[in-house]
């Protein structure tokens, strides 16, 4: 009879826990999706008004573009959790190292990432879209008075239905739940940010069809003989997305040391954008249309490898100044552009078709964002959502795992950490209260595989609350021997779960 019981509480907690994770994927998708339509007509004033549209004198545009950088650049003071991708904030957040107010990051996120893309600066909308959503799945979470446990997996579904939401891209959303903002693989993380995805993604394609992101159409497929192309791009991938996470850390450290009040660093990347306008207006806005652009190629090579490097640039001084609004699309524009760069090269070099460049693109995206990232599968399988096709998925996972090994090896450090990092060390306003769940599965060959729990140095301030071996839970003992494929528990102290889960994920991964 307890059995019973057991296993009926538990199914009737995983229905509650589809009913909630649909309910935040509406509600965070229906808020992505008001963020990208803003963004969307934002973008399109900018470019009329930056080419000449508005038939406005250069002065005039300069003094409105930098109030409107200020009045950024005061709200972003006011609202520090706004600035940025919000991604960091997220992962920030499901750590117990901070706590954002929901309310008031809805509305700077919203007032000022709108602002921000009207700019014309090289800003995305899906870090954004994912600070959305997250904050949403709080809000729901505070006033529905959930517990902390139940918070923390709406808030992710919520930043999963918001990256789902901002591409169509449903699979996607849950893999970056898993891989990048949780790190770790949880049952009940995937069934919610599952339910919250495919909600967030039916509202999403009702609004934007049922076509992919881009549509520059299927590319016809790269000759199997030419595959080697796939392994040397892959490399380039890794070096440039090693280069663009150094760009984006190094600008950040620059504006810390210029004689600038915060409030006024909004204004510089205001301005090159006026300036930026009249000789290589491409690079402006989030990336899409730059994308778009090169994926109708005839290009030549030389333009290409501008718009690379100024994309990069511009990016990082862009998201060095602190507006609202992330890397991730502009981070694929640059991807695109260094794949389409290789690939006209290679067409002129080898005589390939000039068919199959728009397969170098396609990948270009894929590598790059899993150098800068750290996040292969995701990156895998959100070029494959963002395209609408399988047919690259081969040449996409060669370049993904090629950039990612590049990368590594250039000791490049995933952005999102770097970010996060950087951002605990300045916060003022961490949370010294709660407690964090974390999850992670034992390796084969690791340091916890074969030991006893009392051997297995688990650092202090962690407890070891249940372990999952094949589907059987076990509530260890100090004598509780670890195997690998155990999925391990641990309820740890918010004041230290950055560093905890640091020192179990190298107890549970294999030491190099």
């Amino acid at each position: 009879m307890r059995r019973y019981a057991l296993l009926t509480a538990e199914s009737r907690f995983r229905v509650h826990i589809v009913s909630q994770g649909i309910a935040v994927g509406l509600a965070a998708g229906f808020s992505s999706i008001c963020y990208r339509l803003l963004l969307g007509h934002a973008e399109a004033f900018s470019l009329r008004a930056l080419t000449g549209g508005l038939a406005l004198p250069t002065p005039v545009l300069l003094c409105v573009w930098a109030l409107a950088a200020l009045f950024i650049g005061l709200l972003m003071e006011k609202e520090p959790m706004a600035r940025g991708s919000g991604i960091p904030q997220v992962e920030g957040e499901l750590l117990g190292c901070v706590s954002m107010n929901w309310l008031r990051v809805l509305g700077a996120k919203f007032l000022g990432g709108g602002l921000a893309i009207a700019l014309g600066l090289s800003l995305g909308r899906e870090g954004p879209s994912v600070q959305i959503g997250a904050a949403v799945g709080k809000g729901l979470a505070r006033l529905q008075k959930k517990t902390k446990m139940e918070e923390r997996l709406l808030l992710s579904s919520g930043a999963s239905a918001g990256l789902a939401a901002a591409f169509n891209a449903p699979l996607s959303g849950v893999i970056f739940a898993l891989e990048e903002v949780h790190k770790s693989f949880s049952p009940l993380i995937l069934l919610s940010a599952m339910m919250a995805s495919l909600g967030a993604d039916f509202l999403s394609k009702k609004f934007f069809g049922l076509g992919p992101v881009f549509s520059f159409g299927v590319p016809t497929p790269l000759p199997l003989e030419y595959y080697g192309h796939f392994l040397v791009l892959g490399a380039f991938c890794g070096v440039g997305g090693a280069l663009f996470c150094r760009a984006i850390l190094e600008m950040q450290t620059l504006y810390g040391k210029l004689s600038l009040p915060a409030s006024c660093r909004v204004v510089l990347p205001a301005l090159l954008a006026v300036a930026t306008a009249s000789f290589l207006p491409e690079i402006l806005g989030g990336g899409h249309t730059l994308v778009e652009y090169l994926g109708h190629g005839g290009r030549p090579a030389s333009f290409i490898l501008l718009l690379f490097a100024g994309k990069l640039l511009f990016t990082s001084i862009c998201f060095g100044s602190g507006a609202a609004g992330g890397i991730f699309l502009p981070m694929l524009a640059v991807g695109a552009s260094l794949g389409a760069f290789y690939g006209t090269v290679a067409s002129q070099v080898y005589g390939l078709d000039q068919a199959v460049v728009l397969n170098f693109l396609i990948v270009g995206m894929a590598g790059f964002f899993t150098a800068v990232v750290r996040a292969p599968i995701t990156g895998i399988v959100l070029i494959t959502e963002m395209t609408g096709s399988f047919t690259h998925l081969l040449s996409v996972s060669a370049v993904a795992v090629t950039a990612y090994v590049v990368a590594d090896l250039l000791r490049a450090r995933p952005i999102y950490d770097s970010l996060l990092l950087r951002m605990l060390r300045k916060c003022d306003t961490c949370n010294e209260a709660g407690k964090v769940l974390l999850e992670g599965t034992v390796s084969h060959g690791a340091p916890l595989d074969g030991v006893r729990v009392r051997d297995a140095g688990i650092p202090s301030g962690c407890l070891l609350v249940s372990i999952d071996r094949a589907g059987e839970e076990i509530l260890p003992n100090g004598e509780t021997a670890l195997a690998a494929g155990d999925k391990i528990v641990a309820l740890v102290d918010g004041r230290r779960a950055r560093r905890v889960r640091e020192t179990l994920r190298d107890l549970m991964e294999v030491r190099r």
